[in-house]
């Protein structure tokens, strides 16, 4: 032990030298290296900073000059007036006509809109902003109109006489001074046209109220050309001119899809789906090839109505109230302001820019605001990098946008210095970006101290690894040796104390028969058993160190035959058994005596069954209950030996196999033994093919399973060399 403890001193010594003769060195001229870098970087980036910044106020400068030019031509009255056609008295319509932009002006990315000077929605056009019912108050209650209108009514929903109630429906149309009262009279006189069968007037009667007043609403708010349209479908469909009916429901969906009908959002969803509902149910009756594949194109592509509801919506929403608040400081100004104004407008994960300015001479008695919405992805993927690349090539400087949100503030709120570069921000346009300024030849230089840096510093790295990796293997090598030397000299000592039990019971029953001259026969045949067993336990231990030495030497030979497994279990068993009843012990035995034939080494495995007993003896301190069975499972024949012991722990388990192993239980640390009798079990199963298995849990026992194939062929020989050594 003195000698190893100098040892261990000395390798501790040496570690210490060599860490500080290495690596503390390597450290300092490592960082005084890094450090000169960064010295001479920073001094780099002073020096172009100042440049850096003045070239990027240009280039913002320049940037909104392009901005403000592609804002001045979006806002141009020219550009509002092709979408409006004045229809006298101030009251403006969308122009039936082309509703592209100018041809003369050039392309701007991004969505036009129109406020009247009610801050409502003029374009485009949808039912977004539109009231949910229309005002009956303009049918005089007394008038001729009206009492007709009451009588058919009351004809047709309290007396079910469609047929008074269709001529008086048919009187009040011709008494009906506005277009509203005549869709009135007109879709009641449908309706009960359609409930006496007369379904030719009907259709007549609905075609009618389609064409002339199709766009008028009803008490509801909706149009009474959508209902004539439902309404011809179903003559239609009574009439079995289903295809004819589906040809008009196919119409009514283009120009849903289209926008033909200003209606509001709920309205285009439950008229959509209801036309969906229609015609996939008509397609699945009726074989109409034409309309069937129109149907499915117009289905699929994406409808531009709703995207101007939700373009509209988000107006609504988000932009005229503040428009219309801005527009509310200046209500005591004579005239208000024709400079553009901006707003930035976020929009789930990302931004809307809308700029609006009124619109002189727009209307002589209304106050329209035009505005436009950028698309900002167009604007910069396309303008702003087009901008920016004819800048960079001017004055050589890198020009790049960032997201705002990712840019960190270097000179207070105007600029953030991104290490080689500036970001600044726009000043007249609150775009959700910054521009990135950065000179390459700066870049250049800041990449070249980098890979200087980093290559000093993997190098620094990769030799400090090196240094710890050589000591942690020192220290393993070190701890090993010490583990191995404690595992080697506690063996020496147990398989000293192991050897010297038999010893001592062979040389005391040896000098009993030598010395005792009148010693009974019974007496004798004892003395002589003892000897005998003890002798065989002697030899089994001797076995078990020559094995383990074999083994690591690779010259562990078996001897492989075909015989019978069970016959070797009981005889090893009946020769085991002395050792079982002097320790006071219960042995179970339930062995099948079915197994076939197979081939395995007859005192190996023997070896492998006794250490396995050895192990419940010496680890059963109070019940003393071994089982051994053999049995077949699957294709392998397993022997299995089950105690009622102190059990193994979790964390043992892995380790029980292992060469001189031993738990760290203090009823195992009580109990003498070599630490190979686990280690040969599982190396004569895995020479046989097989395989061990455990089951144990700590105070029930344990179950040790070695399994052994049945077909294992016996080959050309009997003798088998292992030459892996574990």
């Amino acid at each position: 032990m003195r000698l190893l403890a100098q040892g261990l001193l000395a390798r501790r010594r040496i570690v210490l030298i060599f860490l500080l003769a290495i690596l503390l060195p390597a450290l300092v001229v490592g960082y005084l290296s890094l450090r000169a870098f960064t010295e001479r970087r920073e001094a780099i980036r002073r020096l172009l900073e100042s440049h850096l910044y003045v070239s990027g106020e240009s280039a913002v400068r320049s940037v909104e000059a392009v901005l403000l030019q592609h804002e001045k031509e979006a806002l141009q009255p020219e550009r509002f007036s092709h979408l409006l056609v004045g229809a006298g008295g101030g009251d403006v319509r969308p122009a039936p006509s082309d509703t592209g932009p100018d041809r003369g002006l050039a392309p701007v990315p991004g969505t036009p809109f129109l406020l009247d000077d009610e801050f409502l929605i003029v374009v485009p056009e949808t039912g977004a902003d539109k009231p949910a019912r229309v005002s009956a108050a303009e049918i005089a209650s007394d008038g001729a109109f009206s009492k007709l209108l009451r009588q058919a009514e009351a004809y047709e929903y309290s007396r079910k006489d469609f047929s008074r109630a269709a001529q008086a429906y048919r009187e009040s149309t011709a008494r009906a001074a506005t277009n509203r009262e005549k869709a009135i009279a007109l879709a009641g006189l449908g309706r009960c046209l359609m409930a006496t069968a007369r379904l030719d007037e009907a259709r007549r009667a609905y075609e009618e109220l389609a064409g002339r007043y199709g766009r008028t609403q009803d008490h509801a708010g909706h149009y009474f050309g959508l209902t004539a349209a439902f309404q011809i479908h179903e003559i239609e469909k009574r009439r079995k001119a289903r295809v004819a009916g589906l040809g008009v429901l196919v119409g009514v969906y283009r120009d849903l899809h289209d926008g033909a009908w200003p209606v509001g959002r709920p309205e285009y969803d439950f008229l959509m789906s209801e036309l969906e509902s229609l015609i996939e149910a008509d397609l699945e009756a009726i074989e109409a090839p034409e309309l069937a594949k129109a149907y499915r194109a117009l289905k699929d592509l994406p409808s531009p109505y709703v995207g101007a509801l939700i373009f509209a919506e988000f107006l609504q929403s988000d932009v005229v109230p503040r428009i219309k608040e801005r527009a509310g400081t200046t209500s005591t100004r004579s005239t208000p302001p024709l400079q553009p104004e901006r707003l930035m407008v976020r929009l789930g994960d990302g931004y809307r820019l809308a700029s609006y300015s009124p619109l002189p001479d727009f209307d002589q008695q209304k106050t329209y605001y035009g505005g436009f919405c950028w698309d900002l992805e167009s604007l910069g993927a396309d303008l702003l990098s087009q901008t920016l690349g004819e800048l960079s090539k001017k004055t050589g400087l890198t020009l790049e946008t960032i997201d705002e949100s990712r840019s960190r503030s270097a000179r207070g709120d105007d600029a953030a210095a991104a290490g080689d570069a500036l970001s600044l921000s726009f000043r007249e346009f609150p775009l959700p970006w910054k521009l990135r300024v950065s000179q390459p030849d700066l870049e250049e230089l800041e990449g070249t101290a980098r890979r200087e840096t980093l290559v000093y510093g993997s190098l620094l790295a990769f030799i400090v690894v090196l240094m710890l990796l050589g000591a942690a293997l020192l220290a393993r090598d070190i701890s090993r040796e010490s583990e191995t030397t404690r595992l080697k000299t506690e063996f020496v000592h147990n398989i000293s104390h192991e050897l010297k039990t038999p010893l001592t019971l062979i040389r005391l029953y040896g000098e009993t028969l030598q010395r005792k001259e009148h010693l009974t026969e019974e007496q004798r045949r004892e003395s002589y058993e003892i000897i005998t067993k003890e002798s065989e336990r002697l030899s089994h231990l001797i076995n078990n160190v020559l094995d383990s030495s074999r083994i690591d030497m690779g010259r562990k030979e078996f001897h492989f035959a075909r015989g019978s497994l069970p016959e070797v279990v009981l005889e090893t068993l009946d020769s085991y058994r002395y050792h079982l009843d002097k320790k006071g012990f219960q042995v179970r035995e339930e062995i099948a005596s079915d197994l076939p034939e197979m081939v395995f080494d007859r005192e190996a495995i023997a070896g492998a069954l006794i250490n396995l007993l050895a192990n419940a003896m010496k680890f059963s301190p109070d019940r003393k209950d071994v089982a051994v069975r053999l049995f077949r499972r699957g294709g392998a024949a397993v022997i299995q030996v089950e105690d009622r012991g102190i059990g193994i722990a979790k964390q043992d388990l892995a380790g029980i196999f292992k060469r001189f192993y031993r738990a760290r239980d203090s009823v195992v640390s009580g109990t003498h033994g070599s630490g190979l009798g686990l280690t040969l079990v599982k190396h004569t199963a895995e020479a046989h093919g097989g395989s061990v298995e455990v089951e144990s849990e700590p105070g029930q026992g344990s179950v040790f399973s070695i399994l052994l194939p049945l077909n294992r062929d016996q080959g050309s020989g009997l003798a088998c060399r292992q030459s892996d050594s574990d």
